[in-house]
């Protein structure tokens, strides 16, 4: 399992893009929406026992974003349950560094992974592995795939599967060379269907070959636009079934706090 996750800030239209591509080794998987008054987001999936919990990528009213990326199987918790409780509780990405914090001096492990955190004006990288987390703070664009890039893990990742790692790091810098440049939300979208050189396991938009299965089934965009008069951020969340090289984006407006009408019809929209 691995994904590839990152966030840009663009200060001149005021908005902030939070991105998921979501690669499994399956093509039978179905999304579970989570969707409540104050907070939206799609069910994850613990690696390690196959079930449904926490949250794989999401939104809340306060127009806090946050999306993780595997890294390495433990018998840990998910860090999807952590997502979740970030988002239901955290108002910005500073609030939900602090949460972390707290859970992680009171003992609480997780599964290794990032954890990419997302607000008008900041995007924030958590790294989790073990007892270690590491912190990555950006005013503009922040990327991670299935490895760390500030934590100390390499010598364990590669040990676990060389070639993987290398296609994670491949991956990443492919992301951080594209995500520099850019300037527009439609850049987003261009960068979850980029292949570099050609599709396969290190394209950002993920293909099976050559007996590795994972890739990339599910392709997520949250848009948040705080160009507003309410002072409360616009939300659409994108949403693409497969690769996205190969399929359009659906755009769901997400409006806070939710009824269940706007529950409804949000979920009819996702399965349309």
């Amino acid at each position: 399992m691995s994904s590839f996750s990152g966030a840009v800030v663009l200060p001149d239209i005021k908005k902030t893009l939070l991105f998921k591509n979501r690669d499994l080794a399956t093509d039978s998987h179905n999304d579970e929406l989570f969707y409540d008054v104050d907070c939206f987001g799609i069910r994850g999936i613990n690696i390690v026992t196959g079930e449904q919990g926490g949250l794989a990528i999401g939104v809340n009213r306060h127009g806090l974003a946050v999306a993780n990326t595997h890294v390495r199987n433990t018998d840990d918790p998910s860090y999807h349950m952590l997502t979740e409780q970030i988002l239901m509780f955290a108002k910005d990405a500073e609030d939900g560094l602090a949460l972390t914090r707290d859970h992680l001096e009171k003992d609480r492990l997780y599964q290794w992974g990032n954890l990419i955190l997302a607000d008008s004006d900041s995007t924030l990288v958590i790294e989790l592995a073990g007892n270690d987390y590491a912190i990555e703070w950006s005013e503009r664009k922040v990327l991670r795939t299935s490895h760390h890039i500030m934590l100390d893990t390499e010598e364990v990742m590669r040990a676990d599967n060389a070639e993987r790692y290398d296609a994670s790091v491949e991956r990443v810098n492919r992301g951080y060379e594209l995500v520099r440049e850019i300037k527009t939300p439609q850049q987003v979208f261009e960068l979850l269907k980029d292949h570099g050189d050609s599709k396969g396991r290190a394209s950002l938009c993920k293909h099976a070959e050559d007996g590795n299965q994972t890739h990339t089934i599910m392709s997520y965009v949250i848009e948040l636009d705080y160009n507003t008069e309410t002072g409360k951020p616009k939300v659409v969340f994108h949403t693409a079934t497969g690769n996205p090289c190969e399929n359009e984006y659906k755009a769901i407006p997400l409006i806070f706090p939710a009824d269940e009408e706007i529950i409804k019809k949000a979920k009819q929209m996702y399965f349309m």
